[in-house]
């Protein structure tokens, strides 16, 4: 009797040891494989800036072939016996359902957009814009360096956070996987994917507790801002939520890259042994010297924090590891960044208070016009109490309104680490003093770091209210309150007037034929003449041609061919002076002179000129001496010679 309850224990304990040893090996695999996705998009740049990128096919095979036999030969000597022992349990089940309803989610915000139907390529939301943009960069990247703006011809790509299109490019090259899938749908689902994982395993790392990091989790997948409340989006307060960030491929990136660099950051400085030292300085150094090149705001955020931290404990403690690793990240982060930025000085302008001001009185957002009407009179009349509670109200307005039920994680933030700390506060202290250089509005893109991390904390939080059986009323009443953001924002993307919502727009099938035989019948270096995006022009059609709704990069993601200029707004982002070159493009296709229309087509430099017949020039091409390189019923090409 006694034996076989002994044995029964150890059947229980071999249970235990498994289910631990697949649970370490989970997070270092999937931990790991956010950190190999730093790493070879480095590798990536570095094999392209030397033209050599193809060595990146038998460096990755080596890689995989390295590290599958070391995680086969930790694993046995770790795991005695055998996977049959891993019983399934609640817990699994649990993380399963929420990371999959979340990545669910998140795919849909951009997963439907790039398909194809009855031959047109459809597009939802903003992606006719943004995702043809991606596709351009993916495109200009496979040609190798030094990239030019594939929108903007002759000039070096500048300004940009190309560094979150160099993976999906060089997969697309080798693979043969075409731009849309890889964009819209394979790349989203791993984005998403290491989103919830590097919330999962930086919560379990800080708590230890299952129940927090699924909280953690459940707020950073669902949790909104309080726009709902008002009958308004997710960013009334300004603040881009996370669920939404799907659609903007810099974006995620730099999310799930912050966490894990704060991640490996602390698994590095609980290390004893100087091997494991080293091999966790290394891999904390190429995370926090790479997120400037995904997005330079996440970089301003974590190095500026661990280099404070780092001088503190230099200082105060005589420990210098943090302050190194400050050093020689900032090092690398500033090699990449400076090559590629042509801004002199900051790219930051000091106005304080400017997006509290705009919350307020913008229409798209408060209209609370009377708000700012007072607080000038009370400025003229020095009734500074006024003044201060005023201010004082806007900014809980913008700090609760962004945060949404993530408020919850506020006593959290009292007695969390430095880290969290000061990325929380430089975060939100950065937007409400500073504005950008250009489009003033993208500070607002700090905050994203700030509801992320407060999406951590009130996940935190949470769990220890919900430990207490007494509060287990609350459940449903939190999630009930965090969720009507994502409601909304689908509503937004696919519900117009209690029906499903058309496409926003659409490459037809005829002008697809045209820019796939501009692909394949012209030199990759050739650069095509475009006509100048006309707002009023509005053809009324149930799904917009893609040149009718807006100026999009989308000839050059589809040739593969540099234009002219197209995408004023993505150029005017990076600060390229377009104005010069929409006169000349005006002058060729508005223009009746015809010697002005040569002068201004051979300025161009260009050799092809391409155009929807719907704004085709008023100067016939043949009067200008041009050949007609294609033609179908909707699309017409002349090959300037």
């Amino acid at each position: 009797m006694a034996l076989k309850k002994f044995c029964k224990y150890e059947e229980q304990i071999q249970v235990l040891i498994c289910q631990l040893v697949y649970n370490l090996m989970m997070e270092s695999i999937l931990m790991g494989s956010i950190f190999v996705f730093a790493a070879t998009t480095l590798l990536s740049y570095i094999l392209i800036v030397l033209n050599i990128p193809y060595l990146i096919i038998p460096i990755l095979i080596l890689s995989l072939v390295i590290g599958y036999k070391s995680l086969v030969k930790a694993v046995s000597r770790a795991w005695p016996t055998s996977l049959v022992k891993i019983k399934f349990n609640p817990q699994a089940l649990l993380v399963i359902v929420i990371f999959g309803i979340g990545i669910i989610g998140q795919l849909a915000v951009i997963a439907p957009s790039g398909i194809y139907q009855n031959g047109d390529l459809l597009f939802w939301s903003a992606h006719g814009h943004d995702g043809t943009w991606h596709m351009s960069l993916m495109e200009e990247i496979k040609k190798g360096y030094p990239f030019q703006n594939p929108i903007f011809a002759g000039t070096p790509l500048k300004n940009y956070h190309f560094f979150s299109d160099i993976l999906p490019s060089m997969v697309s090259k080798y693979t043969g996987l075409t731009n849309e899938n890889l964009y819209f749908r394979i790349f989203p689902f791993f984005y998403s994917l290491f989103l919830g994982a590097s919330v999962f395993y930086l919560t379990k790392k800080l708590t230890k507790s299952f129940s927090a990091s699924i909280w953690a989790v459940i707020f950073t997948y669902f949790a909104g801002s309080f726009g709902y409340l008002i009958g308004k989006g997710e960013s009334v307060f300004w603040a881009t939520q996370i669920q939404s960030s799907s659609g903007n491929p810099p974006q995620i990136i730099s999310n799930f890259l912050f966490l894990t660099t704060i991640y490996y950051c602390l698994v590095y400085i609980d290390q004893k042994e100087k091997r494991q030292q080293t091999k966790y300085f290394l891999i904390s150094f190429i995370l926090l010297g790479t997120i400037s090149a995904f997005k330079i705001y996440a970089g301003v955020i974590l190095l500026s924090t661990i280099s404070i931290i780092g001088s503190w404990k230099l200082i105060f403690k005589k420990d210098a590891r943090l302050f190194f690793l400050s050093l020689v990240s900032g090092i690398l982060a500033l090699t990449l960044y400076i090559p590629n930025s042509s801004n002199s000085g900051t790219f930051l302008i000091y106005e304080p208070w400017w997006y509290i001001r705009t919350m307020i009185v913008e229409p798209s957002r408060l209209n609370l016009l009377d708000w700012e009407l007072r607080r000038q009179t009370y400025i003229y009349e020095h009734n500074w109490k006024r003044v201060i509670w005023l201010e004082g109200m806007g900014f809980l307005i913008f700090f609760f309104g962004n945060l949404g039920m993530r408020f919850l994680g506020l006593w959290e933030f009292v007695k969390t680490n430095a880290i969290f700390k000061i990325s929380i506060i430089l975060s939100l202290l950065l937007p409400l003093l500073f504005l950008q250089k250009g489009v003033a509005s993208n500070t607002a893109q700090f905050l994203q770091y700030f509801i992320l991390l407060f999406g951590i904390l009130s996940g935190i939080a949470v769990s220890k209210i919900t430990s207490q059986k007494k509060f287990w009323f609350l459940i449903p009443i939190i999630i009930i309150l965090m969720v009507p953001t994502q409601v909304r924002l689908f509503k937004e993307f696919y519900i117009s007037e209690s029906h499903l919502r058309q496409p926003f727009t659409k490459i037809s099938s005829a002008e697809l034929e045209a820019l796939s035989y501009i692909k394949n019948n012209t030199d990759e270096d050739s650069v095509i003449i475009t006509p100048p995006y006309n707002q009023y022009l509005n053809l009324k059609r149930p799904i917009p041609d893609i040149w009718d709704w807006f100026d999009t990069s989308y000839i050059s993601a589809l040739t593969s061919r540099r234009t002219y200029f197209d995408d004023y707004e993505q150029v005017d982002i990076m600060g390229y002076d377009y104005r010069p070159r929409l006169a000349i493009k005006k002058t060729i296709f508005e223009s009746e002179k015809i010697e002005e229309v040569k002068s201004a087509l051979k300025s161009t430099k260009a050799n092809i000129l391409y155009y929807p017949k719907e704004v085709a020039p008023k100067i016939n091409p043949e009067q200008i001496g041009l050949t007609k390189f294609f033609e179908n019923q909707e699309i017409e090409v002349w090959r300037i010679d």
